[in-house]
């Protein structure tokens, strides 16, 4: 083999061998650059999974005060149920007892001869009998004391005058609270 020979396989290992440390080369900086960008990745989904624990944490916390509204507005509605039969309880008792009333009215006006009452039943026995409307006779029975508010309170002479300007029908007034 001639010089020149062994010089071209030299040059040829050389060119060989740096071709290869190219290569090494460039793969360490590839694998650099994939490193550097996974790090990037890694950060970046570091900082979004705060983001996101943010937000579960406000979901939960949603959640959390849907439940209690939930909770709040079925026991208003309880609390509404509960005062409807609290209030038809009431609107029974109140009907009963001004049915009672009515009845009263009705048992003193046949009761008291001075009363005249016409024959079919009122709605109102106060409102539309004709002491009270002036549809009735006009005869001093009828325009008594008890619907003009002079005299005594029961239409009668008692001799002494009497200051009850509320006639004999008049309805107590109802101190009581409910």
């Amino acid at each position: 083999m001639d010089t020149m020979t062994i010089i071209w396989i030299i040059v040829a290992i050389v060119v060989v061998l740096a071709v290869i440390a190219l290569l090494v080369a460039a793969s360490r900086k590839r694998n650099e650059r994939r490193h550097q960008e996974a790090d990037s990745i890694r950060a970046r989904a570091q900082e979004q999974t705060s983001v996101v624990e943010k937000r579960e944490a406000i979901a939960e916390e949603t959640a959390a005060d849907a439940r209690r509204a939930q909770a709040e507005a079925e026991a208003k509605a309880a609390e509404a149920k509960r005062l409807q039969v609290d209030a038809q309880t009431h609107q029974n008792t109140a009907t009963t007892s001004r049915d009672d009333l009515k009845h009263e009215w009705q048992r003193a006006d046949e009761l008291d001869p001075d009363v005249k009452t016409t024959d079919t039943p009122p709605n109102d026995a106060r409102a539309t009998d004709a002491r009270t409307t002036g549809t009735g006779p006009t005869n001093a029975r009828a325009t008594d004391a008890r619907t003009t508010g002079a005299g005594p309170a029961n239409g009668r002479p008692t001799g002494t005058d009497s200051t009850n300007t509320h006639g004999a029908h008049a309805k107590p007034t109802d101190t009581s609270s409910t």
